[in-house]
Parts: C-alpha cells; structure tokens; sequence
C-alpha cells in the first residue's frame, strides 16, 4: 500500500490543507477501482465504511489478493471537515460561498471533444487509452483559482482513468440507496445485490455536475459525438452510494458495510480470495425524476406516522407539522406511490420547506433534479 498526497495552496499566508490517497496493488495491473468518502464533510458514514474497508484491504495486500488497483481517499474533503459555526460542522457547502462541494466537477468531454479529433481510431480499447489520456492532459491545463478548484482537481486526477468510482455519501434519515446512470446495467445491478441497496435511483444527467457524473457523462457526450464513426465505451461505472441517515455511524453497521464492498470487488475481480456473494435482494430501480418532494404545509413541529422504507400510496398521511401557537395539525401527504427512502432529520420545520422524498414509478419532476 502506498500513500500519496495532494497539497492544497491554503487561501490565505500561513494556511494549508492536503488530501491523502491509499493506493492498494499495481498500477496496470487489471481494473482501477476508486473509492472516496466525506465529500459532503458532514456525512460520516461512509467515512467510517472505508476505515473498515481500508483495514480488508491491508490484509488481503499481505497475501497478495489485490489483483488489480483499489484507490481510497478516505477523508476527501478537509476544507469542509475544518468549517464549523455554532458547534456543527457546515461540510455540505463552502463556508465563503455557500457553494455545494458535490457540484461544478469539470466537464471532461467539453474539454477533451476538439483535441481528440483525428487521434480516435478504429479499435475501442485504444480508444478508452486515448481518451483517458486525454482527461488526465486537460485536467492539468485547469486553471487553479482556489482552495476548493484545487482540491476538486485533486480528486479528479486520481479517479478519472478508473474503470468504477464509488462516492460514499449519507442521507439524513434514509434506507441504504444509490444514485447510477444507465450506463453499464450490469455493474449496476452487482454493485446493488453487493452492498443491499434498498432504491437505486437512475438518472443519466441529473443536473449540477456532481462528482459521480463527472465520470459517467463524458463517456456519453463523447459517444454521441464521435459514435457514427469511432467505437467509444462506456469508460466508467460511476454511483453515489448514500449510506442511509447521518445518524447511522457505527462500527458493527460500517464493518458489515465494508465486508459488502469487498464482496462486490471480489465479484469484479479486483479482490481475490474473499468468500462473500453478492446475495442482496435486487434493488429497486425508479427514476431520479420519479421522485416527489413532499413539502412543509406551515412552520412547525414535525412528526411522522411511518418509517423511512415504507412503501405508500397517493395520498396517504405520511406525518403532521404542528403550529404550536394556533395548535393547528395539518397532514403531511405523499402525491404519488412509491417508496418513502429518504426524510429530513429535523424536527422543526419553516413553511415550504422540504421535508421528505418518494420514489414514484413515473417522472414527475425534470430540470435539475438533485437538490442543493
């Protein structure tokens, strides 16, 4: 195992950050997995699933059962980890701009599309060399304005020639669900069963530019442009997975976690010599569009009459947000059936303020589908 690091400038005299990488196995030696957690750096379950992974690697480099190369940024935000106001921690967005840190990932196909004219060639995996080739070159001409480019940057250049990038990341209260394109059912499906993902949620371009289709879309954007004459792969099989609610942070939860991860390495062949299947029920699958925001009816206090996981229908009560002065109860409702997978942690609420999700079979949403 190696350990390299990536050294943030620091946005003022006197200040600076790194970003550390463990590099398990070979480079070249088979498939390039990339795993990264905390870059919502107030999410630590995830954080805490790659402490337990990162502990089943050591020992199955010992033994030599890395057969291809396993890239875990553990903790992959240390901007976010270091801003906190009023006792908590602020690591969903930059604290100067309030930007969202899983947002604005540079968009490779746009910046490698004119470069890679007459160098395509008639064969797919000379194609897959040159255009990862190519990511890596106009990743290095980015200009570097600040703290935030620079570790996005960081990021990138580690995972953007890696044949699967998983983002570790939670929910507030939530069942276990991942967000995929449709790029590469296959990996999908395993990735799923492997880790007991109760939703996956599909969407090729969700809007925002987040770190998971930052290595899935350019693959399709450049399919669409140079398709009819050159064969592009699907380069990458890219997935969000939100490791249920920030409350769920514990190492019996994070080990079992872990020993799933492993089962879907070993089921790529990046792992030898592990036991686990990938025996998970399938999840299931809607559209990102499909999901309904269920909104605050007043301002209030906010109880549920039914657990994250339940499946509901149009229409029925899923809680009530209270007005404690005027003592008025007013039924919070779900607009479609589907799957009650994720809520608000929350008890308090302001007037329209979004509360809860449910996965619908149908689209009921479209512009920018993730919420900020």
């Amino acid at each position: 195992m190696q350990i390299e690091t990536a050294a943030l400038t620091g946005a003022t005299a006197g200040t600076r950050r790194e970003v550390t990488l463990y590099r398990y196995g070979a480079c070249g030696a088979g498939r390039k997995v990339y795993l990264q957690a905390g870059l919502h750096a107030d999410e630590m379950p995830g954080v805490l699933v790659l402490q337990h992974l990162m502990a089943l690697l050591d020992e199955a480099e010992k033994r030599g059962q890395i057969l291809g190369e396993v890239l875990v940024v553990p903790a992959a935000n240390p901007i976010g980890l270091s801003q906190w106001a009023y006792q908590r921690p602020l690591g969903r967005h930059e604290a100067d701009s309030m930007r969202n840190f899983n947002r604005g990932y540079p968009e490779l196909a746009n910046l490698v599309g004119d470069r890679l004219e007459g160098v395509l060639t008639g064969s797919e995996t000379e194609n897959l060399h040159l255009i990862r080739t190519a990511f890596r070159a106009s990743l290095a001409e980015i200009c570097i304005r600040d703290d935030r480019a620079e570790q996005m940057a960081a990021l990138m250049n580690w995972s953007c020639d890696a044949d699967y990038v998983l983002d570790l990341h939670c929910d507030q209260v939530a069942v276990l669900y991942l967000y995929a394109s449709h790029a590469r059912p296959q990996d999908r499906d395993l990735l799923g069963r492997s880790i007991g993902a109760r939703l996956t949620l599909i969407e090729d371009v969700s809007g925002g530019h987040p770190f998971d289709e930052a290595h899935t879309v350019p693959w399709a954007a450049l399919r669409a442009r140079y398709g009819d004459r050159f064969p592009i792969p699907a380069g990458c099989f890219s997935a969000t997975l939100e490791y249920r609610g920030q409350l769920d942070v514990a190492d019996d939860l994070a080990g079992a976690d872990a020993g799933n991860l492993m089962t879907f390495l070993a089921a790529i062949g990046v792992v030898a010599g592990w036991d686990g299947v990938a025996a998970h029920p399938q999840a299931l699958e809607r559209p990102l569009a499909g999901t309904a925001r269920i909104f605050a009816p007043q301002g209030g206090v906010v109880t549920w009459a039914l657990p994250v996981g339940a499946e509901v229908q149009a229409g029925q009560v899923l809680g009530h947000v209270t007005d404690p002065v005027s003592r008025r109860r007013v039924a919070v409702v779900s607009p479609v059936a589907g799957l009650l997978f994720r809520r608000e942690m929350w008890r308090s609420c302001l007037r329209g303020q979004s509360l809860a999700h449910v996965a619908g079979e149908k689209p009921v949403r479209s512009g920018d589908l993730l919420s900020d």
